[in-house]
């Protein structure tokens, strides 16, 4: 039997989802997920648009910036092999205490500042010019001024259709961590207003399984 319509049908949708996404991160399920043993600390919805952006979009590269506990990097390293993506994984953080990984022959990892133009200059001469689309994903220091750095930093060396994801905009009240203060969602609004027809708002994606821990936060470059 199908269910009545409702007017407020959306809405409660909307609703249903914010639910189950406060539940998912005030139990704390984020911080018990792994990928073949390593934290990832991501939402499972999340990571399965993570390995279809990389298929279809025919991503060769992988930027990461906050590396923690290294699953993540191990999960884009194997979806990279997967599709036989020339390229590899760079994960950057600001120190490796919190590395469950101590190597990979796919991922480079780097340590120091996500956000300053010497680590972008790094990586920019770390791959060819053909580099093919590139996936950057910024999931280090969540405050707004941090994230807003990293996007200042960031999109000017994304080429036309690579891909960007900016994590953890569910904090600060959309919909979970209320009393967080400005973060990554704050800081996208700001970067939009001031840079506006840079990125376009990949809203179908981001929608797809119905929650992300990244709304407002899914991107491909102009």
């Amino acid at each position: 039997m199908k269910a009545p319509k409702h007017p407020d049908n959306e809405f409660s949708q909307e609703r249903l989802w914010d639910g189950f996404l406060t539940w998912f991160y005030d139990a704390n399920i984020w911080k018990r997920m792994t990928w073949h043993g390593i934290r990832t600390l991501k939402l499972p919805l999340d990571m399965w648009n993570y390995q279809e952006i990389i298929y279809e979009r025919k991503v060769d590269w992988v930027i990461e910036a906050g590396t923690r506990h290294g699953g993540s990097a191990l999960f884009f390293a194997e979806a990279l092999a997967a599709r036989g993506a020339v390229g590899k994984v760079i994960s950057i953080d600001i120190d490796a205490s919190a590395r469950q990984i101590e190597s990979h022959p796919a991922i480079e990892f780097l340590i120091g500042d996500s956000g300053s133009p010497e680590m972008a200059a790094q990586l920019a001469a770390m791959m060819p010019e053909n580099r093919g689309t590139l996936f950057l994903i910024l999931d280090s220091d969540h405050s707004c001024a941090h994230v807003l750095r990293e996007l200042e930093t960031w999109v000017p060396f994304l080429r036309g259709g690579d891909y960007l994801v900016v994590e953890d905009s569910a904090i600060n009240g959309h919909p979970v961590r209320p009393d967080f203060g400005p973060g990554p969602y704050e800081a996208v609004q700001k970067y939009l207003n001031a840079h506006p027809n840079t990125l376009n708002h990949d809203a179908k994606r981001e929608r797809k399984f119905g929650s992300s821990l990244a709304p407002m936060g899914y991107f491909v470059k102009n």
